[in-house]
């Protein structure tokens, strides 16, 4: 069954459109109004495991996204024919990978 379509709903569409702004601007103004306001007293105090976690992110920050090294080495050893892939362990570490999938789909 076929529905003929005529005119249009745009004016429909943006009256909605503005009461929904409405009612989100008037709901977060009153959020707003419901919040204590702090004062000029308030502290913060962080714990020493706080401030540790804080120091190990600095630091993995200034450490370099690809250890150009590594990747330098590995190139040369392409290059030059002596680079050798352990078989075993390269199935061992895909095999972890799939548990690891599977502990992870099935948490969800």
């Amino acid at each position: 069954m076929v529905n003929e379509i005529k005119g249009s709903n745009h004016a429909v569409l943006s009256g909605l459109a503005s009461q929904q702004q409405a009612d989100q601007t008037r709901n977060n103004a009153h959020a707003t109004g419901n919040r204590t306001q702090g004062s000029s007293d308030d502290t913060v105090n962080l714990t020493d495991q706080a401030e540790k976690l804080r120091a190990l992110e600095g630091r993995i920050e200034k450490q370099p996204v690809v250890d150009t090294q590594r990747v330098e080495s590995i190139k040369n050893a392409i290059m030059d024919g002596t680079y050798t892939v352990n078989d075993s362990k390269t199935a061992e570490k895909m095999a972890q990978f799939e548990r690891l999938l599977d502990t992870k789909i099935g948490n969800d």
